[in-house]
């Protein structure tokens, strides 16, 4: 199954540093096939919310713990284009002694400007500022005016007051 890590791990890879403890994952899952891919995930993880799979169903995530590990994770279900794409160009690497799919710098960084807490705008201006030279600009503001279409004009101010 494809996929990609984001959140606060990506960020720490990014040269965050910041803590976390869970980790955010965003998952490629047709969503006519919610119940198969629910059974495969739940192999590994436990659910955590009550009547899981029906929570899966309507909010598209699966609150989880890794059964072997006890590590919290967020299963998400990559809806729009842009997360599917965030998927298409994941990278894999290495954190620790793990290797992952991890969202591209770029990506996360949109994926918090969606989110848009406050938390989330000081890891994007400690990736920018760690990585700034690295980053595919032309990238971020195609992809932050995609976002003016859905009423979210902030994202692209904030890559323009974030890259200057």
């Amino acid at each position: 199954m494809e996929y990609a890590i984001f959140g606060g791990i990506a960020t720490i890879l990014y040269g965050s540093g910041r803590s976390t403890i869970d980790i955010d994952l965003i998952v490629r899952v047709d969503t006519d096939s919610l119940e198969v891919a629910y059974e495969r995930f739940i192999e590994e993880f436990r659910p955590l919310k009550k009547d899981p799979l029906e929570f899966f169903k309507r909010y598209y995530v699966l609150p989880a713990v890794h059964k072997r590990l006890g590590t919290k994770v967020d299963i998400s279900v990559a809806l729009s284009q842009f997360e599917q794409e965030a998927i298409r160009r994941s990278r894999r690497l290495r954190y620790g002694t793990v290797d992952a799919s991890f969202c591209t710098p770029e990506d996360l960084i949109l994926f918090k400007l969606v989110a848009n807490r406050e938390r989330d705008i000081l890891d994007v201006k400690d990736i920018v500022k760690r990585i700034r030279d690295s980053l595919d600009t032309s990238y971020l503001r195609t992809h932050a005016r995609d976002f003016l279409e859905v009423d979210r004009p902030d994202i692209l101010e904030n890559i323009e007051r974030l890259l200057q």
